[in-house]
């Protein structure tokens, strides 16, 4: 090839990229405007932990005059955050577990048996996904009032799971339909049981499934304020969203400790999920490739 051609050629390559980065650019801008719209709320709330609700007035985007830690260990204290801390990670812990546990438990026949109504079984777990648990939030409140279960945090974990066993199961079942049949036949073979084969080795298999699962179902338990709400009674049992809901007031919010107490209970999430990032991003690019 001479040189004049080989100008040419990167010429021409030239030229072709142009087109194509300006065919990029309303992506980017689409996405520089998602980032600041997701970026400012946190902003807004990391600055306004340390302010007064009347510098929260006059300037809601400034910096605070002083970063002093007054608010944290106003809201700790005044709203008992250590105590509903707890509460909420026995609520959060004990849904998580029980949810995954027999979600994995009812997708691993549904996924791993060549039944004629799996398909049937699996649509009617769809079905609760659908459906909003919200709308029957009256006969729930009977049903648990009837089974004794009002005012405790087990009656929260049973109801939590219960709205979240639907979706995991949809999700085990998508990564355990993949698994090659042989592992489960080879088990066989060897002697395992099925409760065996299903938690020594279908699940170790589909990590990333129980990492998806795992911190969709906290975030949704731990930031939750409705059915605590309507099912706590006692301070003894309220959970974290409850606790900081008691500085707003009708005529008067502290929105210095609301932000203050925002920030502590997002702490908890932040660190579960940058402990499992790695195995979300594994798990969605997995389940992307699934058919």
């Amino acid at each position: 090839m001479s040189v004049r051609s080989l100008q040419r050629r990167l010429a021409l390559q030239q030229e072709l990229a142009i087109p194509r980065k300006l065919a990029r650019l309303p992506g980017w801008i689409i996405l520089l405007i998602w980032t600041a719209a997701v970026l400012l709320p946190l902003y807004i709330l990391v600055v306004s932990c340390f302010k007064t609700t009347a510098e929260i007035y006059d300037n809601r985007l400034g910096l605070p005059q002083s970063w002093a830690l007054d608010n944290f260990v106003r809201a700790w204290t005044r709203a008992d955050l250590g105590h509903n801390f707890i509460n909420s990670l026995i609520v959060t812990g004990g849904a998580v577990v029980l949810t995954i546990t027999v979600s994995a438990m009812a997708a691993y026949p549904l996924s791993r048996y060549k039944l004629g109504w799996n398909g049937i079984m699996l649509g009617l777990f769809l079905s609760g996904i659908m459906l909003p648990i919200r709308l029957a939030s009256v006969e729930l409140f009977t049903l648990m009032r009837t089974l004794g279960l009002l005012d405790s945090l087990t009656g929260l974990i049973l109801v939590y799971s219960a709205i979240r066993i639907p979706f995991a199961v949809f999700i085990f079942a998508n990564f355990m339909r993949v698994l090659p049949s042989e592992l489960d036949e080879a088990a066989r073979m060897d002697g395992a049981g099925e409760a065996r084969i299903l938690f020594q080795i279908v699940l170790p298999m589909v990590k990333p499934a129980v990492s998806i699962i795992a911190i969709f179902t906290a975030i949704a338990v731990w930031n939750d304020f409705f059915f605590p709400l309507i099912f706590i009674f006692d301070d003894r049992y309220k959970t974290v969203p409850l606790a900081i809901s008691v500085f707003v007031g009708q005529f008067r919010t502290d929105w210095g400790l609301v932000f203050a107490s925002l920030a502590i209970s997002m702490a908890p999430i932040l660190i579960m999920y940058c402990l499992l990032a790695r195995q979300i991003r594994e798990g969605v690019g997995a389940g992307g490739g699934m058919k």
